[in-house]
């Protein structure tokens, strides 16, 4: 679905980006815009600003600060979007600074120009040019998008499939210019563990996949209800395929706008939620609506739930709400999901299971090839070198074997040593000083017995810093990408346990609290793995360690005592080279 873009050549024939009134860019056709749709809901002077959010972030107020974005009902033409958006991603970024320099000097390196006019833009493979959303952009408004997309593809080259990329950054530019929207797409795509965008075609089938198994457990009577009306599972299974679609493609741009506020804040779950309302709300309409149910079977459920988002009925406000209304649906049982679900997808591949398309999925069988690490996904042979010279844990063989138990995504980068007790002491500040603020990690450990194991560590150690979702100190953090593993004297893998569960056919949810206990870190010692037992401790001066099984990875002490003492720690970071 193209939106947009017609008469695209006509339009670029003045080289001079026209002025729209606040807070719209000079990318946006207003012709496009009906007036009623700029009408104010509410005096929105009185409205909350850019800096009424940014006082309470600062002052650790996240949980006040989200629902003031929950709730303020700006309009499409409310003067505070004008750089709401903006330092939003700011606010995520590392980068603060959002200048030009480089976004310029890249377009310059990329076309030889920086006139538009003058710039041939070819689209990314990663974008899927049937959803190329426009929204309310102008012809000219389009090649800037697509010109800010192919920067970010040069800056990115281990993005392979992004297909939301596209109507995102055609929104931000509704708003901003050009190099803004090119920071903040930054921003988002750096944004850890793909809060903000699935960036392969795996993380894109892990998160329908997660939509109806999330679905099925908290609106579950929507599912029941659209089976009795005949609609089989694969159908509702091959809508959910296009869930995303039903948000940025279907729905108005005065909706997609309030959404994309709530987004921008707190990530991707926000786009599930709104995703399940969706289908709830379409759900209820069909139960009421006999030439609904009719028209099922001619038009599809996937057109039907498209064409009731076009013609919906319900404010912006009234969305978000039944969004966020649905019960005891945390981020911590979203990110859990999404995560078992691509970790299960990935072992299907490796199985030789298919693992894409609708459908069940189902655990796999006797295994009948092995993973192979391609060139592509090595680190490359200054990496190899350099490591060689500098490692005191690793050898080359033991780097690609660890190597290839990686996420797919993390092999594009290449591993780079921020620790070591040789050159940089044992101190468990001085580790947090060069390590906490890296994502992910590897953590190396090798005893004065010559026993080589340690952890793949998914979430930044900063991370023991911040509050959970209901304001509360986090005792442990992580993801369930976090794995153990020893080297020395035997190479094995200890990967989460609910990966496992998963590819016995348990429920993707039934994994207890303490099998999720990935990683803890306080002023005394660091610990990856708990229940019943610590996966691997190390005391705060980092001469010695304990090592039992738990419940978070099943695995057994990773040395025949349990105790340990160090020889040597290294701790090297995945940089995308």
């Amino acid at each position: 679905m193209t939106v947009g873009g017609g008469h695209h050549a006509e339009a670029l024939s003045d080289d001079k980006t026209p002025t729209n009134p606040p807070p719209f860019s000079g990318h946006v056709d207003m012709s496009r815009i009906p007036v009623h749709n700029l009408a104010h809901t509410a005096d929105e002077t009185s409205m909350a600003k850019w800096e009424d959010i940014e006082a309470l972030i600062q002052a650790g107020r996240m949980k006040e600060a989200k629902y003031i974005v929950r709730e303020t009902d700006w309009s499409l033409g409310s003067p505070a979007r004008e750089n709401l958006w903006r330092e939003i991603c700011r606010h995520h970024s590392s980068e603060k600074d959002f200048g030009d320099y480089y976004y310029w000097d890249t377009v310059k390196q990329i076309y030889g120009t920086t006139e538009l006019l003058e710039c041939s833009v070819q689209l990314p493979a990663f974008i899927d040019t049937k959803y190329k959303i426009s929204q309310s952009l102008s012809p000219r408004g389009v090649t800037a998008c697509e010109r800010v997309i192919s920067v970010i593809a040069f800056s990115h080259p281990a993005i392979t499939y992004a297909p939301a990329l596209y109507a995102m950054t055609s929104l931000l530019l509704h708003y901003m210019d050009e190099v803004d929207a090119y920071n903040c797409m930054a921003a988002l795509v750096c944004g850890a563990q793909n809060k903000f965008l699935t960036q392969t075609k795996i993380a894109n089938e892990a998160h329908w996949r997660a939509a109806v198994i999330l679905g099925k457990k908290h609106i579950r009577g929507a599912f029941s209800t659209l089976s009795k009306f005949g609609v089989p599972e694969e159908q509702i299974e091959d809508a959910f395929q296009n869930w995303i679609w039903w948000i940025l493609a279907a729905l108005p741009i005065t909706h997609v706008v309030r959404i994309l506020d709530c987004f921008l804040f707190e990530g991707s779950k926000v786009l599930l939620r709104i995703a399940l309302a969706i289908f709830h709300l379409f759900v209820k309409a069909v139960t009421h609506d006999p030439n609904m149910i009719a028209s099922l079977p001619s038009r599809g459920l996937n057109e039907s739930i498209m064409h009731f988002c076009q013609n919906i009925q319900i404010s912006p406000q009234k969305l978000l709400k039944t969004a966020f209304g649905i019960r005891a649906f945390s981020k911590s049982e979203i990110t859990k999901v999404v995560v078992q679900t691509e970790m299960y997808l990935k072992s299907q591949r490796v199985m030789g299971g298919t693992g894409s398309g609708a459908g069940q999925m189902h655990a796999p069988e006797t295994p009948t090839l092995n993973r192979s690490v391609s060139l592509e996904g090595l680190p490359t042979s200054e990496s190899q070198s350099s490591i060689q010279m500098m490692s005191h844990t690793l050898t080359i063989k033991e780097l690609l074997t660890l190597w290839s138990w990686l996420p797919m995504r993390m092999t594009m980068h290449q591993p780079t040593l921020l620790y070591t007790t040789e050159e940089h002491g044992c101190s468990l500040t001085t580790f947090f000083q060069r390590v906490e603020k890296h994502e992910p990690t590897l953590l190396c450990i090798r005893t004065v017995d010559d026993y080589v194991f340690g952890a793949y560590c998914s979430t930044a150690w900063i991370q023991r810093h911040h509050k959970d979702e209901f304001g509360n100190w986090q005792t442990y953090f992580g993801t369930g990408e976090t794995f153990l593993f020893t080297m020395r004297p035997t190479v094995a893998k200890y990967q989460w346990v609910g990966i496992s569960r998963q590819q016995n056919n348990a429920e993707l949810s039934s994994v207890e609290h303490s099998a999720e206990l990935f990683m803890h870190a306080d002023h005394n010692m660091i610990t990856i793995g708990g229940g019943n037992g610590q996966g691997i401790m190390l005391d705060h001066d980092f001469r010695y360690g304990k090592t039992e099984t738990c419940q978070t990875f099943d695995n057994p002490p990773l040395v025949p005592n349990g105790d340990f003492e160090v020889k040597v720690i290294e701790v090297y970071s995945l940089i995308n080279m």
